[in-house]
């Protein structure tokens, strides 16, 4: 039987001498042919001029290193009119000029890298019987072409980390063969654009409402359908409907009461309600939604303190008076000993790309400058790449200094109370984001208790109530894709005394015919989303480090 039926890339070779060691063999080959073609005039060389060894790595047989020792012989061309007077012979079915591999261990070091990547490539192939270093395995993996893929017709287009809060990179999918196209190396709006001019063709664009991809995407391909991505617009809303809660937290604990009044009509003995707390006044204007969201917390967590001193005054226990507000023991503990509302101490910020500019930052402030406009132009200027909401949340940070009070001793404030008689369980009062699914989920689904709790909240706000029914119309028309009843309901959001709804609506005109072709059309970024977890996926299991081509390459060769 000849060597090249059971080792295919042998053809045209004959093995001379095979040395057997502990780990490797080592074949020493040469070629049957007597003749070679020049590589320049491609003529037939007949007259050989000298002899050299090559080797090349091989693939391993039963876990043993192969190498050949490959006899290659140098060719005269007496071709008049040639440059090339001595060549050495080629071996294209083996591997190409100059390397130090064959075809087939190069194709299985490539395949281990783009399956597992470097590190963990380089130990499988040392237990295989491969030769290939980490450095080697990833080298080879960033030299291999990209794969040809066809422009889409329909796109989906978001955002994924690189650095988390730091750099971001964008992902593109082609929806109908549910594959990646491209990754982009940040999510401007230039460079969304830039790549839909080199790729024209495509009809419709699936987005998230962010205000980069929809900028580039009329700036690329100004003829494009946008369609916004539905299972945020769900989201949203709820988000605005969670920030109603947090603004009547009050009414949160008053509900709580009005079930354990319920209650103890019904027959059941249960502790007299709190005092109820009054709501958080509409969010100022002029300041932004994280200090909104930190002024709401605050105030919960102030109602509570307040109700936590009063229950200990009237005599509870700390386990009841846990379960009343819900909170832990250990939390109910340091309220009443704290003797003073306990403010929370600002968190230390995380680094940011700013870093090397907050010293002339911080002196600008001192200085008198407060405008975060005029401070983000000036540290371009610097050569700051981030956008301005980077300067202006690390401006609004500063702005907000809280004092934290010292400790108060042991035996001093609510906590010296004499206890009276423990005080039995009470209702749980429920969070914004509890009190929000209570609210949305569909009420054939919820248990008696909870139907009670949420007819009870219903009642103690109308402002609750109605933007509950906005809320629940909106998911509604979203789910049914009814487009017709999108104007009237943002008329009716606009028109409602509810300060969340009303911005959120605002927000939705903006980008309404989005939101409309969403609402028509069958194509959402759920894939999208699925590629952007397969991606991150790959980057973790390099634990980070990877360089954005490499990122690249595995992922378009994944798909």
């Amino acid at each position: 039987m000849r060597l090249a039926a059971l080792v295919p890339h042998f053809a045209g070779l004959r093995v001379r001498h095979v040395a057997i060691e502990e780990n490797r063999l080592t074949f020493a080959v040469e070629a049957t042919r007597r003749s070679a073609p020049c590589p320049l005039c491609h003529r037939t060389a007949t007259r050989v001029h000298s002899r050299y060894v090559r080797t090349l790595v091989d693939l391993p047989w039963a876990d043993r290193s192969v190498r050949l020792r490959l006899d290659v012989r140098r060719f005269r061309c007496l071709q008049r009119g040639c440059s090339r007077r001595i060549f050495a012979e080629r071996f294209p079915g083996l591997g190409p000029a100059y390397a130090r591999r064959t075809h087939v261990q190069r194709s299985a070091l490539e395949d281990l890298g783009f399956e597992v990547g470097g590190s963990l490539g380089a130990r499988l192939a040392r237990k295989r019987g491969l030769v290939g270093s980490r450095a080697t395995i990833l080298r080879l993996v960033q030299a291999t072409a990209p794969p040809e893929v066809a422009t889409p017709r329909v796109l989906g287009v978001d955002d994924w980390a690189r650095r988390r809060g730091q750099t971001y990179g964008t992902i593109l999918v082609d929806l109908e063969r549910r594959r990646p196209v491209d990754l982009l190396e940040d999510r401007t709006a230039a460079t969304f654009a830039a790549w839909r001019q080199r790729h024209p063709g495509v009809e419709v664009i699936a987005r998230d409402r962010g205000g980069a991809y929809a900028d580039g995407a009329r700036q690329g391909a100004p003829a494009a359908v946008q369609v916004a991505d539905r299972f945020p617009l769900l989201g949203n809303i709820g988000d605005a409907l969670e920030r109603v809660l947090a603004r009547h937290h009050g009414a949160l604990r008053a509900a709580a009461a009005a079930v354990d009044r319920a209650i103890a009509e019904a027959g059941v003995a249960q502790r007299p309600d709190p005092e109820p707390v009054a709501s958080t006044p509409p969010p100022r204007r002029g300041i932004t939604r994280a200090q909104q969201d930190r002024e709401a917390r605050r105030s919960r967590r102030l109602a509570r303190y307040e109700a936590v001193v009063d229950l200990h005054r009237r005599g509870a226990s700390l386990r009841t008076i846990g379960q009343a507000v819900g909170l832990s023991r250990a939390t109910a503990r340091r309220f009443v000993r704290a003797g003073t509302f306990p403010e929370r101490a600002p968190s230390a910020p995380r680094p940011t790309s700013l870093a090397p500019d907050e010293p002339y930052l911080r002196a600008r402030w001192t200085a008198g400058c407060h405008n975060a406009r005029v401070l983000w132009e000036e540290v371009r200027a610097r050569g700051f790449p981030g956008a301005a909401v980077t300067v202006g949340r690390l401006v609004s940070t500063r702005r907000l200094t809280p004092g934290r009070p010292g400790p108060t001793p042991r035996g001093t404030g609510p906590a010296a109370v004499a206890p009276s008689p423990p005080v039995p369980r009470p209702t749980r009062v429920l969070s914004p984001r509890q009190a929000r699914w209570l609210l949305l989920r569909p009420i054939a689904d919820l248990r008696p208790a909870d139907q009670l709790h949420r007819n009870c909240l219903l009642q103690e706000s109308d402002q609750i109530g109605e933007a509950r029914v906005l809320a629940e119309d909106f998911g509604r028309l979203v789910r049914t894709r009814d487009q017709a009843a999108l104007a009237p309901w943002l008329e009716r959001a606009h028109e409602i005394g509810v300060a969340e709804l009303r911005e959120f609506a605002a927000v939705l005109r903006r980008d309404q015919a989005a939101v409309e072709a969403a609402l028509t059309h069958e194509w959402s970024n759920g894939q999208t989303e699925g590629q952007v977890t397969k991606l991150k996926y790959l980057k973790r299991q390099m634990y980070g480090r990877a360089s954005f081509r490499l990122l690249k390459q595995r992922m378009l060769r994944a798909a």
